[in-house]
Formats: structure tokens, sequence, C-alpha cells
């Protein structure tokens, strides 16, 4: 099973506002959600109906997720571009679009945003503020190179020149001056690719390594936002020249688009995309990145609208499986406040068992509802449970495997999603497909391509049958150890059915058999061969000669007795025995190992006489009769 994260943002499984969110005006100083309510399902391991909730947690995931009437809540990015245009990306997790705040002369390398809203830009040598009506106020620093800006929550702002590794910051700004700066850290190697923005009380920077190796720093400070200790995250994509801050997430910016870095796997996602190449991305600043908000939780309505009785840390719903809390957001900028009514719901995962590994024969169609069946406990759970070959944890899962699904390798990982579905709490299981090999034989024949088994025996009645087993050297073509049974039909192979003995005794004139082979995996193949009839009749044994006498008096002409007219298999196959006319065994031999016999017995010469021989083939077949020897 996955790893299941403790936090709050992982256990949330199920996000959904009902309706539209309407807002309405009271008479007090806030915006109250009167209508709908933002909905959440929260997933409960011990099943009880009870769970500890960190409320900061709940605060931070609300004010990433919900908005207020005010523009200053909506999610913004702000961008500036190689040739002076600031540009404002509204909405960036659903349906992004761009517009234009300003245009001005220059080229701009970075944008920062400090707790008043108030948007500075810089250039290679200025540090510009810009107002709301586009006027531009150039600060007097003449110290440094600006490639990269940016203002944590004390309105501190920091710089980087793009051709060091030290890293500055100024803790005053009037309204002439940049003054009171102090070098904040020196990285001692590399320089500044983008921008140094706070989320979640940690600093990340945009680094440029040599090769324009863009990295990723996460930055521990501490509350006076000094430089503690930095880790390296890992390589952003290429041209990484600003970072952003917004209400929780972080972005990053290339000359060409808008990204979104999701840090708990390090992966990244294309907001929207530079609809102007020619002018490029150079910085970006979260609008609210700066700006400090003041949220409360509260059990009751009353509480949140007087501000009493709030709640903080780790809190116990009261009411088993929900409860509905009240969050009231402030921002202390503007002093605008908004009550969210949040309902939670307290489900349970899925009790299922871990599934099973699946260990199939590799042309085997898998049934995967065979594993919905071993991993559900009680029948009566309302469980869906979803397969898939890619891990749902990473960027590019696939669409759901049919029930059917064949493998194509040996070994395989799947994955499957079992969600409860009476509230959408879910857990990930991965489980193994094992795909052991078949046998492999030759492909099946027709009548027209035919592997045909045309040896056969004879037995003491000289009844001719088959031992199907000599056909096993012909069909398996892979090394190993098999177990071969036969069959009349591939229907009784398949069900093992009605299987036939390998010693078989011909019935029909023409006959199929099917071969069955298995290996030690219990995987099989089936194939068929047909038994040859005149494999009784061959005309190889009707054409032999056993010749009614020779002469072995060295005049070499017929000096040797021997069969004649035998097919040179038939002599292979088969062995000649010698007796006289008493029984005594004189001599034996293959046919096709020598000329034949000589007439001797120990090296003398045995007497004209008649001599009696026994004819026997590999098959069975065996033929008595005698023959002369003349002197």
């Amino acid at each position: 099973m996955k790893n299941t994260s403790t936090s709050l943002i992982s256990l949330v499984i199920y996000l959904y506002l009902v309706s539209n969110v309407i807002y309405s005006q009271n008479s007090s100083s806030y915006n109250r959600l009167t209508n709908q309510n933002l909905a959440i399902t929260l997933c409960d391991e011990d099943a009880d109906g009870y769970m500890s909730i960190n409320v900061h947690e709940i605060e931070n995931y609300v004010i990433q997720t919900v908005g207020v009437e005010n523009n200053y809540f909506l999610e913004e990015v702000l961008v500036s571009s190689s040739t002076g245009n600031i540009y404002s990306i509204y909405s960036t997790s659903n349906d992004p679009y761009i517009s234009t705040l300003c245009n001005l002369n220059g080229s701009f390398s970075d944008i920062a945003v400090n707790s008043n809203q108030q948007v500075f830009v810089c250039d290679d040598y200025s540090i510009i503020s810009v107002d709301n009506n586009c006027s531009a106020f150039y600060y007097d620093d003449s110290s440094f190179q600006n490639n990269a800006l940016s203002f944590d929550d004390l309105d501190n702002l920091y710089t980087g020149n793009g051709v060091e590794s030290r890293i500055y910051r100024y803790s005053n700004i009037n309204d002439t001056t940049l003054s009171n700066y102090e070098l904040w850290h020196d990285f001692q190697m590399g320089t500044s690719g983008g921008d140094f923005v706070l989320l979640n009380n940690k600093m990340y920077i945009s680094w440029r390594l040599a090769n324009d190796n863009f990295r990723l720093y996460e930055v521990t400070v501490n509350e006076d936002r000094d430089y503690i200790s930095h880790i390296d995250l890992g390589q952003l994509p290429n041209q990484t020249y600003g970072l952003a801050s917004e209400l929780g997430s972080l972005y990053g910016v290339t000359p060409n688009k808008l990204f979104k870095i999701n840090l708990s796997d390090f992966t990244f996602s294309d907001i929207i995309q530079n609809p102007n190449p020619e002018d490029k991305w150079f910085g970006a600043a979260g609008l609210h990145e700066a700006i400090v908000f003041d949220i409360n939780t509260y059990l009751t309505l009353n509480d949140a609208e007087n501000e009493v009785n709030s709640i903080a840390g780790t809190w116990t719903n009261i009411t088993p499986g929900e409860e509905t809390l009240y969050i009231r957001i402030k921002s202390t900028t503007t002093g605008t406040d908004d009550i969210i009514i949040l309902d939670i719901t307290i489900s349970s995962y899925p009790n299922v068992n871990q599934p099973l590994d699946l260990i199939k024969c590799f042309d085997d169609v898998l049934d995967l509802s065979e594993v919905s069946t071993q991993m559900q406990i009680n029948p009566d759970d309302n469980l869906t449970f979803t397969y898939y070959n890619t891990d749902l944890e990473s960027n590019n899962v696939s669409n759901p495997l049919p029930l059917q699904y064949s493998s194509i390798t040996n070994l395989e990982t799947l994955f499957v999603n079992v969600e409860n579905n009476n509230g959408g709490c879910n857990l990930v299981y991965s489980f193994q497909v094992i795909n052991n090999d078949i046998p492999l034989l030759l492909p099946l024949s027709s009548m027209q391509s035919t592997l045909i088994l045309d040896f056969c025996y004879f037995d003491e009645n000289s009844n001719g049958y088959f031992n199907l087993n000599d056909i096993e050297n012909d069909t398996i073509l892979s090394e190993g150890n098999f177990e071969t049974t036969f069959y009349l039909s591939h229907l009784d192979a398949e069900n093992d059915t009605n299987e036939i003995s390998n010693i078989y005794y011909l019935e029909n004139p023409i006959q199929e058999i099917f071969i069955k082979v298995t290996n030690e995996h219990d995987c099989y193949t089936i194939t068929n061969f047909y038994l040859d009839i005149d494999c009784f009749t061959n005309i190889e044994i009707l054409s032999i000669v056993f010749p009614k006498f020779f002469t072995p008096n060295g005049d070499n002409l017929n000096d040797f007795w021997n069969i004649k007219g035998a097919t040179d298999r038939i002599k292979r196959e088969s062995i000649i025995t010698i007796f006289d006319r008493y029984g005594k065994m004189l001599f034996s031999f293959i046919p096709d190992s020598i000329i034949g016999w000589d007439g001797t017995f120990n090296g003398l010469q045995l007497p004209a006489s008649d001599y009696w021989f026994v004819f026997k083939t590999k098959s069975g077949l065996e033929k008595t009769g005698h023959f002369t020897l003349k002197r």
C-alpha cells in the first residue's frame, strides 16, 4: 500500500463547491457565505468517526481553495517581460487568462510585490517602483546590477545580480532611496537565476549553476528571515528566471510559460503559455506573496462573528462523522474580513485485504475482477476498484485498464485504486503480475499443412499401434521439463477431459490427435498432428527381399547373406538373427552395419545346410524364414 501521509492536505480526498457560491454583504464589516457551504471529506483510519485535525492545515487549505468577493483574494501572478510589459495572470489554477497592466520603456528582468501590493521591477541597473497609473520611479541604486527581485513578509527586499553568488537584502525602502542593505547569504558557487520567495515559512530560490543548470533551493530561515541552511530539491525547467509564491502555491516562469511546482513530488504542470514568443517572460511575483492573512477558526457562526472562542492546534471533532467550522479570514493589509463555512464529513478508508500477486501464463487474459474479489472483505461494502499500469502518484497516469487485460511482459506492476463510495475515501495498492512462459510448440496444422506421425509398432498379435510420445521431438521447440497428454479434440485438451493413452491403436483412416504440453508452472500449449495409416502397410516393409540361398566360396558372387530391397531407414532400424536347425544362435547383425553374414561361426566355416533367420524392426514387425548355405 502507498504510504498515506497524516497531514490534512493528504487526507482531503474529496473537495467540492456545492452549487454556486454566493456572497452577500450584511451589516458587519465582513462578507459571509450565506447560501452554499464549502464541503470536504476527511478519511479516518480507525473508522470511529473521530479525527485529530490540524487546524492550521485546515485554514491553509481553505485559503488556497476558496476565494472571497474582493480582488485581493483572487489568485494572481504578475509577470514582467523583455519589452517592458507587466502582465497579470488571473486564476492560475482554473481557466487562466492574461491581461496587460502596464507597458513601460525598457526590458525588465524581474518583478516583486510588497505587503502594500506596490509593484517593483528591475532591469540590469535599476530598481523601479510602478504605481497604479503605470508611472515609474527609478531608485538611486548604482551599487549593484540586478536580475532578481523579491519581498518577504517583513517587507525586506532581496536582490541578486546574476553574475555572483551573493544575495543582498534591503531592510528599508523609502520614497527616494534604497538604504540599509546587507549581505544576506553567499552561496559560494552559481548565480541567482530567479526569485527568492516565501512559502510556508521556507524561502525558495531559483539558482543557476554552470551550463545553465537551474536548481530549486529550499532555504530554512528564522523569524527575521535570516538564512539558516538550504537544500537542493532538484532541477527546474531550463531558464526558470522567476518564481512566485501565491496563496499557498509555488510557480515558476520561463521565457515562454508559467508553470506550477508541486513540492510534494517535485513535478511541474504548465499553467499558461506565453502568447507572444518575441516578448519573453523574465520575472514573476505573486500578488499576495508579501501579505499576511490573519485566519481564525470557530465552532459556531456567533463565535466567528464576535471573534471569541477560536480553536487552534490539534482539534478533534465533537459530532461523530461530521462537523461544521467557521473560518474567519482577515487581510492585515486592508482589514477586510470574510467568514467561510466549512462542512466536514468524516469518512473511512476501504476495509480490504492487501492484493496478492497474480501468477499467470504469458498468453492468459487477466481477469482483474479476481483481484477485487480477493481484496474485498465484506461483500456488502460499496467499493469501486479501478486498475492502472502506471503509478497514481506519477505525473503521467494513464486511463484505467479494462477488467479483461492482457499483460505483455514477464513481470508487470499494476496499481489498484479502491474507493469507498460512501464518502470518497480511497487507498492505492500495487501488486505484481507474474507471467510465466508457455511451452513453445509447432503451430496448429491443417490437412494442407500437416504434422504427421508415421512411425508405428506391432504388438505380439501383429496389431499395429502408435506410441504418441514419438511426436514430442517434432512438436516441442523449447527446452525444459514437460508433461504431455493426448486428446481427440481441442476442447477436450482445454478442459482436460477424455484423455487418451499414448499407446494408440488407429481406429479411423485419418486420425487427428491433439497434444497438450504443460511445463513446471502449469502453463500449457496445445497443438495437433495426424497419424499415418499407411505406416502399417509401408512399402518399405513390403519391398524387402529375404534371399533363399547364398554361396560363400570366395568368388565375390553371392558370398554374404543379407536382406535386399530395404530402405536405409529399415536397415538402420532392424536386426537379423541367424540360427541353425537346432535353434542355436549363430550370428546377429544390423543390416546397415555390415555387408552380411559370411557363413562362419567363431571363425569356422559352417557346412552347407538350411539356416533360419528372425527379422525384427524397431516398430515391432517380425518375420521369420530360412535359407540355404551352398558350398
